[in-house]
């Protein structure tokens, strides 16, 4: 029952954050808050599982996953903030994030090997969560980011 609860409530989190790009169903941040509906059922359905048997085969995966997702995720945002040149004109694109309203498209750094490095994040975290307990459930909601 709590995590009917749980799940309802970061829902409405996720719907919140995600509200302006609820309303173009066209904007990736539409298809994005899906891909987090489905992260969060994934992770409600693995909980019990995070720090059992920890030095199990999927754990030692889901682990190196989930550490991996942090790389992608912070050179993806500093490459975004450092050499996107965000520009004000882009403010008033509600389906964005404050990170994403930029001007220049970033080629160097990260994104010199990966065109989308916070969507690489989220594959690799979703992945790791999965990998905390494998099963058909999961395998449902491993809808790619």
């Amino acid at each position: 029952m709590w995590k009917w609860i749980v799940f309802s409530f970061l829902t409405l989190f996720l719907i919140y954050i995600s509200r302006a790009s609820l309303r173009v169903p066209r904007s990736h941040g539409f298809y994005r808050f899906f891909a987090w509906e489905s992260i969060l059922g994934l992770l409600l359905i693995n909980e019990k599982f995070w720090f059992q048997n920890p030095f199990a085969w999927n754990q030692l995966i889901a682990w190196t996953l989930l550490f991996a997702a942090l790389i992608p995720l912070a050179f993806g945002v500093n490459a975004l903030r450092s050499r996107g040149k965000p520009s004000a004109n882009r403010e008033n694109d509600p389906s964005l994030l404050a990170f994403e309203k930029t001007t220049q498209l970033v080629t160097s750094g990260i994104y010199k090997y990966i065109r989308h490095p916070l969507y690489s994040s989220l594959f690799l975290l979703t992945w790791g969560i999965f990998f905390k307990s494998p099963s058909a459930a999961g395998i449902v909601l491993q809808a790619p980011p």
